[in-house]
């Protein structure tokens, strides 16, 4: 059995650059442009690992597994049907939001119809969030299995494979520490360096899953049984592996790693892991003997003074979190509390102990105003003028499909269009009473951020 695992493209069938990040949000680049950088696709990578370990273990029945990322090649549709159809694969597993999905359904059916002249010769599974959405669709497209939310195990399974009772945990999901490191063969992690961080040469891990919000805008819940479902699933990994695998690389890349980038969805959630993880850092001497700094995805309602001057010890240099909008109003809206004074508190926080800050903004979303937007803008830009944040990110909210948001803009009718292609995380894609998609598209053009 050949199994080929692919990434999304790097260029759609539209002509448009992509950045993925399926399981949290894929963002289009505005035609012309090129993309800046491309994220590691951790859980495709451990798919890919697991796949080559169970089959050698003979827990499932022989395969020979590659994993191939077009996003990172910036390859096109007709670019990637070559590069797969090189391999020869009897299964395709691919993880799409709706932003990919038209361009890699097409590169299934036309691998199908060049190459194999029947889907009976040939099983393709469809991962991740359009799936999950849309199954009937999917399944009509050609997709013959759509897998929802977490999917290692369950591929595992298709697959012919065993999943032994210490694989998941006591709320079902994945054990992290069942599964093996993720790949750095067929998908070199040191080529995946985010563009923001302090230094060069970060290689992108992930010592936790999940997230104990439910933030209505944000499709993590559904990878984890849902909104509503999903508060117990942040898990973590044993600290000792985590700085082994951290270990491995720097030996392994040497001058070229610098350090790593924890990009999960909330390094942080629990503190008495961080803490462990920290204290670790420093007996082994990640940043006093290796030189290693460390930038990580956070929440900003758990900090503390006391775990940030740890984590400064320990050799975090950055530290990235949500604050979307300083108006309480839109973050009952969205369902996270936001408190403007203790997220500037953080910020004083941060700066006393040199620890870099960027934060992530949204324009259009819900419970948002023109004037609230432009006050979010402009708390903003005095935050980066005092030396508080040091990088950001500004995004026009989009209704992803799955999410509470997208069901509430169609049940209301605000959304202004539904072409997958439409939901970049640039373009503004609703209409509200008072404040229609071009006022909103005008604030994100022209805020100066």
């Amino acid at each position: 059995m050949n199994i080929v695992i692919c990434n999304g493209p790097g260029v759609l069938d539209n002509g448009q650059e992509v950045i993925l990040f399926p399981s949290r949000w894929d963002s289009g680049i505005p035609h012309g442009h090129k993309k800046p950088f491309a994220f590691y696709p951790y859980e495709l990578a451990a798919l890919s690992t697991l796949l080559k370990r169970e089959s050698e273990l003979g827990n499932m029945p022989m395969a020979t597994v590659k994993m191939l990322d077009p996003n990172i090649e910036s390859w096109n549709g007709d670019r990637t049907i070559q590069e797969i159809a090189k391999y020869k694969p009897d299964v395709l597993i691919c993880e799409c939001s709706a932003l990919t999905y038209p361009t890699m359904t097409r590169v299934m059916q036309e691998l199908v119809r060049n190459h194999y002249g029947t889907q009976d010769e040939f099983r393709a599974i469809l991962c991740g969030p359009m799936g999950s959405y849309d199954a009937p669709t999917a399944h009509g497209d050609g997709w013959d299995d759509v897998v929802k939310g977490e999917y290692e195990l369950t591929v595992l399974e298709l697959l012919g494979g065993i999943v032994p009772d210490e694989a998941r945990t006591d709320a079902g999901l994945i054990n992290l520490d069942w599964l093996p490191w993720p790949e750095d063969e067929d998908c070199d992690p040191i080529r995946y360096d985010e563009i923001n961080h302090r230094r060069k040469g970060y290689i992108q891990m992930y010592p936790t899953r999940g997230c104990s919000l439910g933030c209505t805008f944000c499709v993590v819940p559904t990878l984890y049984g849902g909104h509503g479902k999903s508060h117990k699933s942040h898990r973590v990994r044993d600290v000792n592996d985590v700085c082994d695998q951290i270990l491995y690389y720097k030996d392994r890349y040497g001058a070229k790693m610098n350090g790593c980038y924890f990009n999960e969805e909330t390094h942080n959630n629990n503190v008495p892991w961080l803490t462990d993880l920290c204290n670790e850092f420093i007996k082994r001497g990640m940043k006093d003997k290796y030189g290693l700094r460390f930038d990580a995805m956070t929440g900003a309602w758990l900090y503390t003074r006391e775990i940030i001057e740890l984590m400064a010890r320990a050799g975090y240099d950055q530290i990235r979190f949500g604050v979307e909008s300083t108006s309480e109003q839109v973050g009952k809206a969205i369902h996270k509390t936001i408190h403007k004074q203790k997220v500037e508190t953080l910020l004083g926080w941060a700066k006393e102990f040199d620890v870099h800050c960027y934060v992530t903004l949204q324009v259009g979303a819900m419970g948002s105003t023109e004037q609230s937007d432009l006050a979010t803008i402009a708390d903003a830009k005095e935050w980066i003028r005092k030396g508080l944040v040091h990088r950001w990110q500004l995004s026009t909210s989009t209704p992803q499909r799955n999410t509470p948001f997208y069901d509430l803009c169609k049940s209301k009718g605000y959304l202004i269009t539904e072409n997958p292609e439409d939901f970049d995380g640039y373009r503004a894609t609703c209409d509200f009473p008072d404040y229609p998609a071009h006022r909103i598209q005008k604030v994100r053009d022209e805020c100066g951020l």
